[in-house]
Parts: C-alpha cells; sequence; structure tokens
C-alpha cells in the first residue's frame, strides 16, 4: 500500500555545501469549493533556501535519510546522483534504487540506472539480438586452398 497516498508529510530537503537536511511543509489548504473528501490540502512547491547558507536546497524526496554530518564521502555520493536527477521521491513502497557504496562507483552506476531514450533502448536489443545470433551459429569454416603447381 503505497504510504504517501492517504497523508501529507513534510518534504525533505537537502543542502550539500552546509551537509544538512530539514523538513519543509509545502501544503497549502484548497479552495472550499473545490475541496473534496480525498484532497484537503494542494501540494505547492516553492524554492526553500539553506537558512545558514542562503543557498537553494534540492528537494530529495520523503525516503531520503540524510547521512551524519561528519560522513564527507556519503555526502558527495548524494551530490552526484542528486546532480544527475538521482533522488529518493516515491510513493512510499519502494524508491526503485539503492545508492552506491563509494565514490568509485557513481559514474558506472549512473550510467546503469539513468533513463534510456527510446533510440537507446532500441540500439540495445538490436545488439543483444546480433550478439546472440552470431553465439548461436558455428563459425565458418576457412575454405580450403589447394596449392598452385
Amino acid at each position: 500500500m503505497c504510504r504517501y497516498a492517504w497523508h501529507n508529510y513534510r518534504d525533505h530537503f537537502a543542502c550539500f555545501d552546509c551537509r544538512k537536511a530539514f523538513k519543509y511543509w509545502q501544503w497549502e489548504p484548497v479552495d472550499e469549493e473545490k475541496f473534496t473528501q480525498k484532497q484537503r490540502l494542494h501540494h505547492v512547491p516553492r524554492e526553500i533556501v539553506c537558512p545558514d547558507c542562503k543557498k537553494p536546497m534540492i528537494d530529495m524526496g520523503l525516503d531520503f535519510r540524510a547521512p551524519k554530518k561528519t560522513d564527507a564521502n556519503a555526502w558527495e555520493i548524494l551530490r552526484a546522483l542528486a546532480d544527475h536527477g538521482f533522488t529518493f521521491h516515491s510513493c512510499g513502497c519502494y524508491v526503485g534504487f539503492t545508492p552506491p557504496k563509494t565514490l568509485r562507483e557513481v559514474p558506472h552506476w549512473i550510467e546503469e540506472h539513468r533513463r534510456k531514450s527510446n533510440g537507446e533502448k532500441l540500439l540495445e536489443k538490436i545488439e543483444k539480438n546480433t550478439t546472440a545470433r552470431l553465439g548461436k551459429r558455428k563459425p565458418k569454416a576457412e575454405p580450403k586452398i589447394k596449392p598452385v603447381r
């Protein structure tokens, strides 16, 4: 069951320069004319700035768990993921990925998990089918060359 469907939670934001995370309320009441039993509030995205450095914070999603402030490596990994669009937004069931453990794994992880265009998917499918066909075929025997006398 999607746990975020029934309640409105404070959104989780991160400042990678200060290595801090905050939760902010981004919901406002719905007009009484538009009021329905299921939706009393609607989401109003705002630009949230860090209270310390005054730089814009990144909305990391409700499933974001901030590492300790002293864990600089984990913060750098999360910054790299956020820069490439990987945040922890979900319905509450499962985010869909587990972040890499080391900074060295990040480029390979991003390439493996990024969204691919339809053309890239088609090209991968063609390459996969081609290699599968070539693997099933028996290699052609070299033609025997008769010596010329």
